[in-house]
């Protein structure tokens, strides 16, 4: 085994890490609530109403986030020679804090704040400035954490279809695919960060990262365990 590979036993945990990651952040998001409402002031109470559920899930997929972040920074190791996976690794980790950006603003600054202020208010129409303010930043952050991380996945994936195995070649084919697609109709206005849009982007990078969960699994049996 070369000097810079993790031991067999430390590979596992990461792989294993990823693809429950992977699987459970497409799963938590379709508890996403969403606000209802006909106008401003319905909308705004109703962010108040589920503004406890939305806490939960977005602390949720933040725990995803840096379980995936701190997997992929470790299994680098893998591939000590590539520079594909070297920048792949940086830009997955310039998106995943902006990520985290996006779901703090959602999940418990917006929320929050409500709580607060609808309380304090005669109309619901004077706290809507901020909340507004909140949600372009959650847009702004979420759209640079979509392009980042797609970014990430298509080089990394850059590496893996070329590297030995079908299930490789397979991870990166689609990694390639998934990653140039969200960051293209992300780009061109055809992918717009709301809750289905936000469920699509992370369900197409869970598949991706349960694959490369399944492929450092593989690798790690071929691999001679050392003692």
């Amino acid at each position: 085994m070369n000097a810079g590979t993790p031991p067999r036993c430390h590979t596992r945990l990461p792989a294993f890490v990823l693809i429950a990651a992977g699987a459970l952040s497409a799963l938590t998001m379709a508890f996403h609530p969403a606000a209802e409402g006909t106008d401003a002031q319905a909308r705004l109470h109703s962010l108040a109403a589920i503004s406890s559920l939305s806490l939960h899930v977005h602390l949720a997929m933040i725990g995803f986030v840096v379980a995936q972040w701190l997997s992929l920074a470790y299994l680098t190791r893998l591939w000590p020679a590539s520079g594909w996976v070297w920048l792949a690794a940086r830009l997955y980790a310039i998106g995943a804090g902006a990520m985290l950006g996006a779901a703090l603003v959602s999940g418990f600054v917006t929320g929050a704040y409500l709580g607060r202020a609808l309380p304090a208010v005669s109309s619901a129409q004077e706290a809507l400035p901020p909340v507004l303010l909140a949600y372009s930043a959650n847009q702004a952050l979420a759209g640079f954490g979509t392009v980042f991380i797609s970014l990430a996945i298509l080089l990394w994936s850059a590496r893996l279809i070329h590297g030995p195995g079908r299930l490789a070649r397979l991870c990166g084919a689609y990694g390639i695919v998934a990653g140039a697609l969200c960051v293209a109709a992300y780009a061109g206005g055809v992918l717009t960060l709301d809750v289905a849009g936000m469920t699509a982007v992370v369900g197409a990078h869970g598949v991706w990262f349960c694959l490369l969960g399944a492929c450092a699994l593989r690798r790690d049996r071929r691999t001679p365990a050392t003692h």
